[in-house]
């Protein structure tokens, strides 16, 4: 679970002459309902401190760069340290959409130089003891983008990962972007198999009432199916729950706001019903423009998750499914639609394929489970 404002939010630093002063209180009680939850945290050390930063903005520079190695140094620290918090395993991502006006508009050049602010930021992490394991990386700019990721990594600053976002409609773009980012790479191997992570994704960067309704689901869904293969350490979908002033249902969260009933929608489901799928994948072939799924083998039972997503959400089909190389004999098929009916059926089976139809009405979802009896 990625949390994001970590120093403008929570009042973490103070300032007294040129002696910096933590009080890491009301950040513990954030990073404690992470870890209560069993996850563990992914903190994007952002934004500057108040109290560093040039005019007091917390999108600018800091006065000194050594303050801020020393912010992410006592982050560390903290939530790392064998003697302190004691998370194995954080990953500390540098600032948040770096490239956007709003977080700060820096470049990887010139005087408000993210480059800058990652080394200083690598400083600090160098700087850390006794310590657990724990991964430093960025840009975690708005998109995947070639110039910031080959700046990053010829920085000569450590990078444990890559990060970025992805707001895009089309789930094959996530594919093209993976495959991307390898050729980018190939020439650098020592980061060709570094973790890559998705630190934001959803189908727009603007709010959208499309977020609570089976739209955003689907295409979570679409999207997973595209990752499964080769794809990114993490995907982290945004964001866990709507902030204020969101009654009209457009937040992106998973949750509405607390003053909008903190209700769950249908996007907060999805990954319980996909976990459905965990097992040995096997082949499936025959995915449409629009259809898509993969296959999987657990327990002696197959199932198959099929997805239908268009952009535009207004898509239906018939869609005809073959099971192959089966057995003889009797066999129960389950169908089981996202958020709808769940019906198993008997089927009897003397040669050695099944064929049925399922109808998948727009932004649908449906996991098949064949089992012999």
């Amino acid at each position: 679970i990625r949390l994001d404002h970590l120093y403008d939010h929570y009042d973490v630093v103070g300032k007294s002459g040129d002696q910096l002063s933590f009080n890491w209180s009301k950040l513990d009680e954030a990073i404690d309902t992470i870890t209560a939850t069993g996850a563990k945290p992914l903190l994007a050390l952002s934004y500057m401190p108040a109290v560093i930063a040039k005019d007091g903005s917390i999108i600018n520079p800091p006065n000194n760069w050594e303050d801020w190695a020393l912010v992410v140094q006592k982050t560390i620290e903290h939530y790392s340290g064998k003697n302190e918090k004691n998370i194995n395993g954080i990953y500390y991502e540098v600032w948040n959409e770096p490239d956007l006006a709003q977080f700060g508009g820096w470049k990887y050049g010139g005087e408000k130089n993210y480059l800058t602010l990652y080394q200083y930021a690598s400083t600090g992490a160098r700087r850390t003891q006794n310590v657990n394991t724990f991964y430093l990386g960025g840009p975690g700019t708005t998109g995947l983008y070639k110039s910031w990721i080959l700046a990053l990594i010829k920085s000569g600053s450590r990078v444990d990962y890559l990060s970025w976002h992805t707001y895009q409609r089309d789930p094959q773009k996530y594919d093209q972007d993976q495959q991307n980012i390898i050729s980018w790479l190939l020439p650098y191997p020592n980061y060709t198999l570094i973790p890559k992570l998705i630190t934001e994704f959803g189908f727009t960067g603007d709010k959208s009432t499309g977020y609570g309704s089976t739209y955003s689901a689907a295409h979570a869904a679409a999207v997973i199916r595209q990752l499964i293969s080769g794809g990114p350490t993490y995907a982290l979908s945004f964001q866990p729950k709507d902030g204020p002033g969101q009654e009209s249902g457009n937040g992106w969260g998973l949750i509405t706001h607390e003053n909008n009933g903190k209700k769950p929608k249908p996007r907060y489901y999805v990954y319980s019903f996909i976990d459905t799928m965990a097992g040995k994948r096997i082949s499936l072939s025959g995915e449409g423009s629009w259809v898509t799924g993969f296959a999987s083998t657990r327990d002696n039972i197959l199932r198959v998750l099929l997805v239908n997503f268009d952009t535009n959400g207004t898509h239906t089909e018939t869609v005809p499914v073959t099971f192959g190389n089966l057995d003889p004999g009797t066999y129960s098929l389950r169908q089981k639609y996202f958020l709808g009916t769940d019906v198993t059926l008997k089927e009897t089976i003397e040669g050695n394929t099944l064929q049925k139809k399922f109808l998948m009405a727009p932004s649908s979802i449906l996991i098949l489970e064949l089992t012999k009896q």
